[in-house]
């Protein structure tokens, strides 16, 4: 990695924002995080106090390489993994060094490809850093750590809501001090297999049985077990609710092999509806009309106020009647 390079590029970000009102440049002088430095949104109001991340690179580093849309940033995954879960939105910029142009991506779940213990992101051509570009930057949305684990999460809780099965498969050494296993989310449709959609191994206290784990790694969901696949096995034992956590079967005395279902709970749907409200302005429920219910006709006094409101001019030319 050339060090003068990614210093230059450095010192180009902070020229570039110092003609952007909306955006002051901070530059991270210490600390092993893999940010070289923050942007500060300065919105006259709300003052928000709001804070990007930014990875400064040059197109003259070792790790990057052009494709037909941009440049392609690979990462370790610990670096993704912490810019994920981060409390700010987080920038990958690539300085070209002829050109003296900046180019940028938002690193998100929905824009990176993951190839073992690597990843990528495709850094555009056209997403210049700028004055054309420093509103949108301005709004990417910042999430506390919390609230990144459910944004992260997102896509597999679509998945629920849209009807469509989620399942893990989850493997765990029983009588090792490790606390090394594998987990593997499937999703499936009604009469279709199962399909792998993401797989990781996953560490947790070599004392703590991965089952009382689950809860804090997927917060947004009630986990039972697959009763019709335990059935299938031969290992479904009547009178044990789905609710406990149990394997379907125990290989060699040393693995214990589970398979589980998700369901939304409270914060799963309350997350979405959350999500709908402030990325599009959709009001739960707005598309069930229950002015003529019983509960809204009693808030206005019973039947007959009710339809003395429904025949005002106001209600009537709401309804285009």
């Amino acid at each position: 990695m050339n060090d003068m390079a990614e210093r230059a590029g450095l010192y180009a970000v902070g020229r570039v924002s110092a003609s952007l009102p909306q955006l002051l440049f901070r530059e991270q002088l210490s600390g092993d995080t893999g940010l070289g430095a923050h942007l500060e949104v300065t919105e006259d109001f709300p003052r928000a106090g709001k804070t990007i991340g930014l990875q400064v690179r040059s197109d003259e580093g070792a790790r990057l390489e052009r494709s037909a849309r941009g440049y392609i940033y690979r990462g370790e995954m610990p670096h993704l993994v912490y810019w994920l879960q981060h409390s700010v939105p987080v920038l990958v910029m690539i300085h070209e060094h002829e050109s003296d142009r900046i180019l940028w991506e938002f690193v998100n779940a929905g824009n990176v490809e993951i190839d073992g213990a690597e990843w990528e992101i495709v850094i555009p051509f056209d997403q210049i850093y700028g004055a054309d570009s420093a509103r949108a930057i301005a709004a990417l949305p910042c999430y506390s750590p919390h609230l990144a684990k459910l944004a992260t999460d997102k896509p597999w809780m679509e998945l629920i809501a849209s009807g469509k099965t989620l399942s893990l498969e989850m493997d765990e050494w029983i009588n090792r001090p490790s606390a090394r296993g594998a987990l593997r989310l499937c999703v499936s449709e009604q009469g279709l297999a199962p399909a792998a959609i993401y797989d990781w191994s996953f560490q947790t206290d070599s004392d703590m049985p991965y089952s009382f784990r689950l809860p804090s790694l997927f917060p947004w969901a009630d986990l039972s077990v697959d009763e019709e696949f335990y059935r299938s096995k031969g290992a479904y034992i009547d009178g044990l609710p789905g609710s406990v956590i149990r394997p379907w079967t125990v290989e060699a005395d040393e693995i214990a092999r589970f398979m589980l279902k998700f369901s939304l709970n409270e914060l799963g749907n309350s997350f979405l509806n959350a999500e709908r409200f402030l990325r599009r302005g959709d009001f739960p429920g707005a598309d069930n009309d229950d002015r003529e219910s019983d509960d809204t006709r009693a808030r206005l006094g019973g039947s007959d106020a009710w339809r003395t409101y429904e025949n005002g001019m106001k209600y009537r030319l709401y309804k285009k009647i």
